[in-house]
């Protein structure tokens, strides 16, 4: 519960009929619980301003608003008015972070930061009192809504960070002072802005170049631009490859869902519920979190046995005599040649089906990145590729020079669904994947219609 005189303290604007408290913050009247502040946020299409009798009939406690606004509309409801409210709400969410001496684990990376940071949660849940990201509130705006969540039984916070421009990791460690950091990996996502692997990686060191003299960072030695990080606090080092590491895992063979059997420091041993190669990785992470933090290993191997994927992230499902494998949140080469590795580690009655849509943000490496995954549906055991979207062209074109003959292209996701239904014989699995702008999952609905 943050009062009014704390939120006084930050120095911004002036407050108007108000002096209770507030539970938190929104910035979308259809999310706001009542007792939670309302920012009135101005984007591209929208301004928050239009909704703050919405927001106020549905028990926000407090508007937050321009000073602009406030002289047009005479109102006697409670407001904060500031000169924006967008960085208000920045400014009040580090005000209230600051408040609270405890661990704070922040994850970035290209690939697989939102299942490393639910395992990491699924871990320290069973010893702290968490508090977490939640979605994908990990960019300038959702970070601080989830700040403004801390409560004063929290004793451990886990955050995930997000970026596709060059100083935004630094922005919101300003916001969120994070005293640990974990990169999972450098891959190439949003090339388009950050030009090639070595901006993706300055980007991201962002994260530990915040960290305090006295903080921890969590190096994947596996991954050679991450190891090359300049890092000036204490430092955990965990991977698959070096000797000289504080976690070190070996995969012992692989189910015939093809999950790992995962082994850390020769001693411990998890049989994971997820499948693939860097679903191990990101365990090992998350075992290094997990045991740097003092969770029991037995507590910490049950909680990663009964892991399962976040929403859209190689989900796996039967729908008739299909095996459906929902992997449509998000893509770049690096994420799909790795989909494409475990599709071919997992056991199937029938035909490997890989249905893929255009990668997103890519930049000058799209057409190389997307003739990168032809190459490899074409080297991974796929039978059939049906493909999507103008770059993605480029990856059927590179199928087939790689030798797979059953290789469809389609303009639209109508006649890609129908020669697909025609198409299916019982005990088929499919892969579908897309960056998140392609809405591949509209396939997988398609199919069900």
């Amino acid at each position: 519960m943050i009062e009014a005189d704390f939120i006084r303290a930050t120095g911004l604007g002036r407050l108007v009929n108000f002096d209770g408290v507030i539970s938190g913050a929104e910035i979308d009247t259809r999310k706001l619980r009542p007792g939670t502040a309302f920012f009135a946020l101005k984007g591209a299409t929208c301004d928050g301003h239009d909704y703050i009798q919405d927001a106020l009939q549905k028990g926000a406690a407090l508007a937050v608003v321009t000073e602009e606004w406030a002289q047009n509309n005479p109102f006697s409801a409670p407001l904060w008015i500031v000169p924006n409210p967008e960085s208000a709400l920045q400014t009040l969410a580090e005000k209230w972070r600051l408040n609270f001496s405890i661990p704070m684990l922040a994850i970035t990376g290209t690939n697989g930061k939102t299942t490393t940071r639910a395992m990491c949660a699924a871990i320290l849940n069973t010893t702290y009192h968490l508090h977490t990201t939640s979605g994908n509130f990990n960019n300038q705006l959702g970070l601080p809504l989830i700040l403004l969540n801390l409560e004063p039984g929290h004793n451990f916070s886990l955050i995930e960070m997000g970026t596709n421009h060059f100083g935004e990791i630094e922005r919101l460690c300003q916001i969120a002072h994070p005293n640990a950091g974990l990169i999972t990996n450098i891959g190439h996502g949003h090339t388009e802005f950050f030009g090639d692997l070595e901006g993706v990686a300055r980007a991201k060191a962002e994260l530990f170049a915040a960290l305090p003299a006295n903080g921890m960072a969590f190096i994947n030695t596996d991954d050679p631009s991450i190891a090359r990080m300049p890092v000036t606090c204490p430092k955990i080092r965990y991977g698959f490859g070096s000797v000289d590491l504080d976690f070190r895992g070996k995969i012992n063979g692989y189910s015939d869902n093809g999950c790992a059997r995962l082994n850390i420091n020769s001693k411990i041993e998890i049989r994971l519920a997820i499948p693939g190669k860097v679903a191990a990785l990101n365990a090992l992470a998350a075992s290094a979190v997990g045991l740097y933090y003092q969770v029991d290993e037995e507590v910490l191997i049950a909680a990663l046995e009964n892991f399962q994927p976040p929403h859209q992230r190689f989900v796996q499902f039967e729908f008739g005599p299909y095996h459906i494998i929902n992997d449509t949140y998000n893509a770049n080469p690096d994420s799909t040649i790795a989909a494409l590795e475990t599709f071919r580690r997992i056991k199937v009655a029938g035909r490997r089906i890989f249905i893929m849509g255009d990668m997103l943000e890519l930049g000058q490496y799209a057409e190389t990145g997307h003739i990168r995954v032809g190459q490899a549906v074409a080297t991974n055991d796929i039978d059939r590729f049906y493909g999507i979207g103008h770059m993605t062209a480029h990856a059927a074109t590179a199928a087939v020079q790689s030798g797979l003959q059953c290789v469809y292209h389609f303009d639209r996701k109508s006649d890609l669904i129908a020669a697909l239904k025609s198409d299916l014989k019982n005990g088929d699995t499919l892969l579908v994947k897309g960056s998140r702008g392609s809405r591949m999952e509209e396939i997988i609905e398609g199919l069900k219609a």
